[in-house]
């Protein structure tokens, strides 16, 4: 009888992880990465794996970077020669205009807790803005920044970091939320574009447009040098509950990915024209 208990328990263990571990393959397998592209002004998406290319917003003039809202089922854009933030669901339907009369746009991204938008703006006087995520209440928290081009945020620390690619002084920074305490984190590093957060293990990862993706702590301590030999890497999203990371490459029109640390790297799509802003939606919700 004992044995047959037994027998019984690891069976219904096994099966039990088998089960889980089909959750989390299809959970993986069901997600979507989102790319802007400002050659073919659109917004375009695929799986995970690179397939099912599909073209969800037409007619932009200069989209760059893109931030999502899983929860609420939307997407967040600037367009960086019309001077605005856009949004539309998912799909591409329902899109509407938030913001308008910036200048320069490129990054953004989303305090989906407090309900704002944070975006960067390079021409003239660089700086960060926020705004609710209506397009209301429009604040400029800093500038005089040195071209400012990607941003993240940790709102559970009450942190922003965005990427410097000013030519005599590029940069990576991190302020309060309120744009207040700024300090400067890593400095030659050629010129970092895009940033990602891992806010469980407390790494953040930028791409340098001389062919390179590199990481570091938070604090800017311990950098590390991930992957070389690419061609101009841009757009960057992890996904940490897989362990990867994804890229837009826009020297190979290519989207690519690789393990945390760099290694197996693969293609997923080709013959993208300069695929720049990228977000991930990664089935259960959670995005960039």
């Amino acid at each position: 009888m004992r044995h047959a208990v037994a027998r019984w328990l690891i069976g219904w263990v096994v099966m039990a992880a088998i089960v889980s571990g089909m959750e989390r393959w299809e959970a993986w397998a069901s997600g979507k990465m989102y790319w802007a592209s400002p050659v073919t002004k659109t917004i375009q998406r695929a799986n995970l794996d690179g397939s099912q290319v599909e073209t969800l917003v037409t007619g932009l003039q200069e989209p760059r970077g893109i931030a999502l809202d899983g929860v609420n089922g939307r997407m967040y854009w600037v367009d960086l020669r019309a001077g605005t933030i856009q949004r539309a669901n998912l799909d591409g339907s329902a899109a509407e205009t938030l913001v308008t009369g910036l200048r320069d746009p490129r990054g953004i991204a989303l305090d989906r807790v407090n309900g704002r938008m944070y975006w960067t703006g390079v021409f003239g006087i660089g700086k960060i803005q926020r705004a609710n995520l209506d397009g209301s209440q429009v604040e400029t928290l800093r500038v005089g920044l040195g071209e400012p081009h990607g941003i993240e945020l940790d709102v559970a620390k009450g942190k922003m970091y965005w990427t410097g690619t000013s030519s005599s002084d590029p940069m990576v920074q991190r302020a309060n939320l309120d744009g207040s305490a700024g300090e400067t984190l890593i400095v030659n590093v050629g010129f970092p574009l895009g940033i990602a957060l891992d806010l469980v293990h407390s790494k953040m990862y930028w791409t340098q447009s001389l062919h390179v993706i590199h990481r570091a702590n938070l604090d800017g301590s311990s950098v590390e040098t991930l992957i070389t030999g690419l061609r101009e890497p841009r757009g960057l999203a992890l996904d940490v509950a897989s362990g990867k990371m994804y890229w837009t490459d826009i020297g190979t029109g290519t989207i690519q990915r690789a393990n945390l640390d760099g290694s197996s790297v693969e293609t997923l799509v080709t013959g993208l024209q300069e695929p720049r802003g990228f977000a991930l939606d990664v089935a259960s919700g959670k995005t960039d």
